[in-house]
């Protein structure tokens, strides 16, 4: 009876929810991408202890380490993903406690139920996410490179991306109900806003695998709510900076800011309280060629790059009064705390901590502490640092018999802000030359970085101000449909919309479309990838249209051999742009479609076989890389005739690999035998035989020495 009565609280929780669920919850739900803006973010329940609502970095490290975050910024950036963790360590008040399920008043949580520590262990019962368009068709040389779409798709939806779900959190018997909302428009692509409601249903486990124990009885509970986003520096940094990826960042400082909004007033929360993180100088790391060893921002050891430029953050948007008056509190937030995961978090069933998630206790600098080392609790940056936004204290009533089940709603924006690639770059080599001190770096870091985040956050304020009104956010067109195609000194572009409704603005029905835009990368797939080989190669607009049936680019101002990327956007002409500039074209996020596979050009088949080349020659394990192509281990060969065959011979005579070729004058080849086993360094001959031109007449063979160096 206990588990029917949870599985008809359940839908209580919709009630304050903007979705419509039109399609089914998923209960055994595939992984979610938020990738409608700047941010590239998985959401996956398998990559937390806690489900979706709680998650730790430790849980994704195994042996890939430079792979395990799953937050990346800037998207298009090598290696931009970033320490991402969530906390909700619970603060029970202690005067009154909670009843656990046998009727014994508990202080800290209810055990039992993998609740070894304040965070949640709770576990993910659902999920379900929903998008205005469908994930693009994405198609290079015939491969279809987008997997396909699992979710669902609807126009009317405030946001251009909403991930819901729901985690049972046992400790407490709360049932949390999370809504993140994902904007395409560029004023509002660098931050996402996570919508929470709590509900007091006093579950223990999720319904299908609850018994008759698993719920408390009825009661009153009084309890604060720390909530933490916990970032930490790019990968490329740490991997700059100590030639390694590391396990957990030992060079985040966090602190907090309070700003005036610049967009709202008038009595809404025109206020913000900011908790960030940003990249500080790392204990002892070695001396760059400047002799400084202050490594803030993790300059590049050889250009001086800045490779961890993101101050992150997050923001308290909205906190309900009471379980019965929704209206905002702005009194709220009550603290922002500061932890550490070691000395605070793990196993620590002591008054002390409660009270320090709660931003009660002076040792830890009281409520509003600025970050450790400016209040002088610590001298040098800890492993792992969190910030949180606590809000309370509330109270929330279970009472089965009179039908009352208390829910609480609280909305933050998690976003990020810092330099863009040219003050990265410009900051950096003034750095590295001795033009501009440590200090001046760090201050240019942070300060420039604390003011595109706080952008950042007093735009997803302003969003979720109209939100909550059933407004919008202005979104701009769809991205197309892509496919390339790689050709003869030529690479084709072609892209489409699967409808013709995608010229027309999705909240207002009206046709605003005006442009395609193309954007290229040669290269790497990543703006700086080591292949690059500091060449500083970026994405660029290579081609614009305003007219909307012109939907093919050949790009001929390519070299063949080498890889090429694209994508498309679409711009609008911003005659429905209502949004914080009014009247601005906004232009589809290209991120979106770009092309993962590179395309190559090529030249065809010659009528004559006496011209091959091996390139390069010497190779070496970067050589594809040395012809700016972004692929290691690549060997191309070159004026090849019509039809052929390769075969490749080690010095002695031995054949490795044997590849029948026709069509191009272009070949490639890895490295790799035909066991597939990469050779060894020495003298290779390439014997091009059974020739033929574009006529089928048989031409003479060639051979072609060169030497490999691995």
């Amino acid at each position: 009876m206990i588990k029917n009565i949870i599985n008809n609280l359940i839908p209580i929780v919709l009630l304050f929810t903007t979705i419509n669920y039109s399609q089914d919850r998923n209960y055994n739900p595939p992984p979610m991408l938020l990738n409608v803006g700047h941010i590239n973010m998985s959401m996956n329940k398998m990559m937390g202890d806690g489900g979706l609502q709680s998650q730790f970095s430790w849980d994704l490290t195994g042996n890939d380490r430079q792979n395990t975050e799953i937050f990346y910024w800037p998207e298009d950036w090598y290696q931009s993903n970033m320490l991402y963790q969530i906390f909700n360590p619970i603060s029970i008040d202690d005067s009154i406690g909670i009843t656990d399920q046998y009727g014994k008043k508990q202080f800290f949580f209810i055990p039992g139920f993998g609740a070894e520590t304040e965070t949640n262990f709770g576990l993910t019962d659902w999920a379900y996410e929903v998008r205005r368009y469908r994930p693009p068709h994405i198609t290079v040389d015939g491969l279809r490179l987008d997997p396909p779409y699992q979710w669902y798709v609807n126009k009317n939806i405030p946001a251009d991306e909403i991930i819901s779900f729901e985690d049972v959190q046992p400790q407490y018997g709360i049932r949390s109900h999370v809504e993140v909302y994902a904007f395409s428009n560029p004023n509002h692509a660098n931050y996402f806003i996570w919508k929470a409601t709590h509900k007091f249903t006093g579950e223990l486990q999720l319904p299908r695998t609850a018994t008759s124990k698993d719920t408390i009885p009825d009661q009153t509970i009084k309890f604060w709510w720390p909530i933490s986003f916990s970032f930490g520096p790019s990968k490329a940094g740490e991997k700059a900076v100590t030639n390694a990826f590391m396990y957990e960042g030992q060079d985040d400082l966090d602190s907090w800011f309070k700003r005036k909004s610049e967009l709202l007033s008038n009595g809404l929360r025109d206020s913000l309280y900011v908790a960030y993180y940003w990249d500080t100088a790392f204990p002892g790391a070695s001396a760059y060629s400047n002799g400084s060893t202050d490594d803030a921002g993790d300059p590049d050891r050889t250009t001086g790059f800045i490779h961890s430029p993101q101050v992150c953050g997050f923001s308290l948007l909205h906190a309900d009064k009471s379980y019965s008056d929704r209206s905002d509190d702005l009194s709220q937030p009550y603290a922002i705390p500061h932890a550490g995961i070691e000395a605070d978090l793990w196993g620590k069933h002591r008054i002390d901590v409660k009270y320090m998630y709660r931003g009660d206790y002076a040792d830890y600098g009281g409520r509003f502490p600025l970050d450790p080392i400016t209040a002088g609790f610590q001298t040098k940056p800890l492993k792992g640092p969190m910030r949180f936004i606590t809000v309370g204290p509330y109270t929330l009533t279970k009472d089965i018999k009179s039908n009352r089940i208390d829910s609480l709603t609280f909305v933050y924006a998690v976003g990020v802000g810092g330099l863009g690639w040219n003050a990265c770059d410009s900051l950096g080599r003034l750095w590295l030359s001795k033009t501009i001190s440590d200090g001046a770096k760090d201050s240019a870091i942070l300060n420039a970085g604390k003011d595109s985040l706080w952008k950042t956050m007093d735009r997803a304020n302003w969003a979720w101000n109209r939100i909550s009104k059933g407004l919008s956010v202005p979104t701009p067109p769809p991205v197309p449909d892509i496919e390339v195609t790689s050709g003869p000194d030529l690479n084709t572009v072609q892209w489409s919309y699967p409808d013709p409704s995608y010229f027309k603005n999705t909240i207002t029905g009206v046709d605003d479309w005006y442009a395609w835009r193309v954007y290229r990368k040669q290269g790497a797939y990543l703006v700086n990838d080591p292949l690059d080989q500091n060449s500083g190669a970026r994405w660029q607009l290579v081609y614009e249209t305003t007219d909307r049936n012109q939907t093919t680019f050949v790009d001929k101002n390519v070299t063949r051999g080498v890889d090429y990327y694209y994508a498309v956007s679409a711009v609008n002409n911003g005659s429905q742009n209502d949004g914080i500039y009014p009247g601005e074209q906004l232009e589809s996020n290209w991120l979106e479609n770009r092309t993962g596979y590179p395309a190559v050009p090529y030249k065809a088949g010659l009528n004559t076989s006496k011209q091959v080349r091996v390139v390069p020659n010497p190779a070496t394990v970067a050589a594809g890389s040395g012809l700016s192509s972004g692929t290691p281990d690549k060997i191309s060969f070159f004026n090849l005739p019509y039809k052929c065959t390769l075969r490749i011979f080690t010095e002695t005579g031995d054949l490795v690999k044997t590849i029948v070729h026709i069509g191009t004058a272009d070949e490639e080849w890895n490295q790799r035998t035909d066991e597939n086993q990469y050779v060894s360094s020495g003298i290779y001959i390439l014997a091009v035989t059974e020739c033929q031109d574009l006529d089928g007449r048989a031409l003479p063979n060639d051979f072609v020495k060169f030497i490999l160096v691995r």
